[in-house]
């Protein structure tokens, strides 16, 4: 399984990300597993409908997860993570499971004009908080018809980027539990 491949998507709402998704499978054989996905399929009568609901987003990562645990079992390549994978224990659950499983992890972001200019200001984030701020407001008003994400939230995820997350991070990372408990992982 050693050419096994998952990419992780990362980036903020409304810029890009699902299309990059779908550029890396479009030769055929990968699949791309989104967690936004559940709210289309599992949620309501109308699969064109968006259908949030933040009471299911626990169990609507369960039930992305199940499938990409299946992709994996099965030997899909490659396959893409389709959400913001950011340092956090979901991120790294997804990184473990492929590693485990021998696939190669790499981090993907997406390739619109303006993710490439979010993400440079990204990277100066506190000498531009008012051009980031005017980002996030563009974003929210682009994500009103699909996924509703307020300005307020981009703002926040804006503010925990981390331009130089690597896969190597995201396998590491510990919560602070985790280091009040000595860094032991069970």
């Amino acid at each position: 399984m050693g050419d096994c491949l998952v990419y992780l998507m990362r980036g903020l709402p409304s810029c890009g990300k699902s299309h990059t998704a779908r550029t890396l499978v479009a030769s055929g054989g990968g699949v791309v597993l989104e967690t936004d996905e559940f709210f289309y399929t599992q949620v309501g009568t109308d699969p064109t409908q968006y259908d949030y609901s933040e009471s299911l987003l626990p169990t609507a990562r369960l039930w992305n997860f199940d499938r990409f645990q299946e992709a994996v079992g099965r030997g899909v390549s490659p396959i893409v993570v389709d959400r913001g994978n950011g340092l956090n224990i979901e991120t790294q659950q997804y990184a473990r499971h492929a590693v485990a499983h021998g696939y190669q992890v790499e981090l993907r972001e997406p390739e619109s004009p303006w993710w490439q200019e979010i993400r440079l200001q990204l990277e100066d984030k506190h000498s531009k908080q008012k051009s980031l701020r005017a980002w996030a407001e563009r974003l929210a008003e682009m994500s009103r018809t699909t996924h509703r994400v307020p300005a307020q939230t981009i703002l926040r995820w804006m503010a925990a980027w981390q331009a130089d997350l690597t896969i190597d991070d995201i396998l590491r990372f510990q919560t602070t539990h985790d280091l009040k408990l000595g860094g032991k992982r069970s």
